[in-house]
Formats: C-alpha cells, structure tokens, sequence
C-alpha cells in the first residue's frame, strides 16, 4: 500500500510558491514579523556577532557586518525565489530588527515543515520569540494548511526549549550526536505539533 499516495488524494497540495511568492507582514501585540531587507545588517550583526546567541545554532557567529549583508542577501534571494523562508523579527514601537523566525523546509505533499529562529540577547526572557513563533505557527497550519509542525534545538538550549513548550509543542525524542557542528557532534531534541492540537489549544 502507498501510504503517501492514499494520504496526498485526501488533502489539498499547495505549491511553495503559491504560498511565499508574497510573504505577508504579521502583526502581534509587540511584534511586527516582516521581510528581511539589507538594511537590517546592522541590526543583524548586533546580534548575531553575539557568542552566547549563536552557540546552539546552526550558523557561525557573524564576525563583521558583512556576514549579516550575506544572510540576509541568502534570504532575499529566497524571497525571489518564491521559496520557503524566514521573516525578520522586529519591534513595532521601534522598527527594530530584534530576530529572524520563519521555515527551514516544507514538505507539502507530507502536509509537514520545520520551524527555526533565533534572537537577539538583550530581548530573551520577555515572551518575544514564544509570540513571534505562535504568530508564525498560526500562518503554518492557516495558510500553508499543515498537519504536522516540527522544530530541533540543541540539547543544551533550554530558551530555546521552552519556547517550544509555550507554544504547544510535544517533545518527540533526542538524535543523539546527529550533526557535527562547531568542532563536535551534537544531539538535538525533537518537538512537534499536529493541527488538532494546535486548534484544540486555541478554542
């Protein structure tokens, strides 16, 4: 029997461009989630230049503005491209670039994508990124009409972890020593939500 086959002619098949060739804004309380734009980069290295920000992820500590130039020149050509991407975090009181938060892949034949983000030192422990990642959960199984929601962290990222958990999340596993990165293997714990849940906990 193929699973995929019998699944796929029940559900609606989106094409990615359908879908990102026109990234909309998203407004919450304290946050405006928008396109990157060049502009960003001095936001971005003030951040990303940060050893403790970058420690659990997968990109390498920015070490001039021109690392910053070249991310976001990566996800502008992903914006062209009508392909999967991320939006640039920023505060709506100020316009200030704090994060990114958006989609690493999507599979939608699977219905399924994985979500990834990162931000700025001086904002963690505020509740930003918890609301930022709701915001784009909620485009996720909205308008990409996902199943399945999934997103890694480190082992030792415990921020990271309970933005996760706010957010609805079910913790899956661990792959242990799963990538090499930064000079050693890494594990990565596992989280993931279905739409039901993540309608159930709205109602």
């Amino acid at each position: 029997m193929n699973y995929t086959r019998n699944y796929v002619s029940n559900m609606e098949i989106l094409k990615i461009a359908d879908v990102f060739s026109n990234l909309p804004d998203i407004s919450t309380a304290r946050l405006l989630l928008r396109k990157l734009k060049l502009e960003d980069a001095k936001d971005m290295f003030e951040y990303a230049s940060d050893p403790e920000v970058t420690k659990d992820l997968a990109w390498p500590t920015h070490s001039s503005i021109d690392n910053a130039q070249t991310f976001i020149k990566k996800v502008l050509s992903k914006y062209a491209d009508n392909d999967v991407s991320e939006w640039g975090v920023t505060l709506k009181d100020s316009g200030k670039l704090i994060g990114t938060c958006g989609f690493l892949w999507w599979r939608p034949e699977h219905a399924k994508a994985e979500i990834g983000y990162a931000i700025s030192r001086q904002y963690w422990g505020r509740g930003l990124m918890t609301e930022a990642v709701g915001a784009v959960m909620n485009f996720a199984f909205s308008r990409m009409k996902l199943h399945r929601l999934e997103a890694q962290c480190t082992d030792t990222n415990i921020a990271s972890e309970k933005v996760l958990i706010k957010c609805g999340m079910k913790f899956e596993g661990i792959h242990r020593d799963v990538v090499y990165e930064k000079g050693g293997f890494r594990s990565l714990k596992s989280y993931a939500i279905l739409a039901d849940e993540f309608l159930m906990d709205r109602i």
